[in-house]
C-alpha cells in the first residue's frame, strides 16, 4: 500500500497543480471580463470653432473603441464668436463643463478638454495623459452595477440596487449620434473638413437616487427621439449632485 501510495503521488501533486493553475485562469478570466465590464466614462469638451480641437476629435475615435470606454463628445458654444457657429453646441453643455470646473477646483474651462470619470481632467489631444487617466480610473470601482432590461412593451427598465449612500445622486440619461462631419466656412478652422464621434444630442435628468433600490421605465420613443435609420448610441450615469465622481455607468444595447 505504502509503496502504490509512493507511486502515486507526485501524480496526485500533478493533478493538484493542473486544478490550482485552471482556477488561477479563472480568476484572471473573471477579473479581466469584470473589468470590461466595469467602463469608464470619457467626457470631450471640444468645439468646431476651436483651432485646437480636431487632434482631439479625433482620438475619440480611437477612445470609442476601447473596450469598457463610454467615449461622449460635448460640443460648447463659448467659441462660437469667433466667426463659427457649432451647429452640435449647446449652452447646457458649456454649464456642464462649468459645473465640472467647480467640482474639480478647477479655475477655468478649456477645449479640447476631457473629463475621465468625472473625477480627472487632462488635455484633450494629449493621448498619453488620457491613457493615464483612464488607467487610474478602472483602478476605482464604481459604487454601483446598472441593470438594464426590455420590458415587453419595449421600454427600457433601469434597475439601480441600494446601497450604502449618503446625500443624492443624478440618473442622467445620454443620446448621442454615432458619427457627423462639418464642412468649416469661417473662424479658426475655416477650410477645413471636421470628422465627429459620439456627438452628445441630448443628457437628460430621468431620477434621483439616495441610496435605495429603484426602477426607472424609458419608453422606446424617449430613447429613439429624433431617429429613424441614424446610427446613435446611449447610455446611463450617476453622478452626485453638482457633478464629481461617476458612481455608476451603463451603454444601452439598443438591438432588440
Amino acid at each position: 500500500m505504502t509503496h502504490r501510495l509512493t507511486t502515486l503521488w507526485p501524480m496526485i501533486r500533478l493533478f493538484h497543480a493542473l486544478i490550482a493553475l485552471a482556477l488561477s485562469g479563472l480568476a484572471a478570466t473573471a477579473s479581466a471580463q469584470a473589468q470590461d465590464e466595469r467602463p469608464v466614462v470619457i467626457e470631450l469638451y471640444t468645439s468646431e470653432g476651436c483651432s485646437s480641437c480636431p487632434p482631439a476629435d479625433a482620438l475619440l475615435f480611437d477612445l470609442r473603441q476601447r473596450p469598457g470606454v463610454i467615449a461622449l463628445a460635448f460640443h460648447v458654444d463659448y467659441w462660437d464668436y469667433l466667426g463659427w457657429k457649432d451647429r452640435f453646441a449647446l449652452h447646457e453643455f458649456t454649464m456642464r463643463q462649468r459645473a465640472y470646473a467647480r467640482a474639480l477646483g478647477s479655475p477655468m474651462v478649456y477645449t479640447p478638454q476631457i473629463v475621465v470619470d468625472g473625477a480627472a481632467h487632462v488635455v484633450g489631444s494629449n493621448r498619453a495623459a488620457v491613457d493615464g487617466a483612464i488607467e487610474e480610473a478602472r483602478a476605482n470601482d464604481h459604487l454601483l452595477d446598472i441593470g438594464l432590461s426590455w420590458a415587453a412593451d419595449d421600454s427600457l427598465l433601469i434597475s439601480i440596487p441600494a446601497a450604502d449612500y449618503d446625500g443624492k445622486a443624478t440618473i442622467w440619461f445620454v443620446r448621442y449620434a454615432e458619427g457627423d462631419e462639418t464642412e468649416v466656412a469661417a473662424g479658426e478652422n475655416a477650410g477645413r473638413l471636421l470628422k465627429h464621434a459620439n456627438i452628445v444630442e441630448e443628457i437628460a435628468a430621468i431620477g434621483m437616487w439616495d441610496g435605495r433600490a429603484m426602477v426607472i421605465n424609458l419608453p422606446r420613443e424617449a430613447i429613439a427621439r429624433g431617429h429613424g435609420d441614424e446610427a446613435f448610441g446611449c447610455a446611463v450615469l450617476i453622478q452626485p449632485e453638482g457633478l464629481g465622481p461617476i458612481l455608476a455607468a451603463r451603454e444601452i444595447d439598443w438591438a432588440f
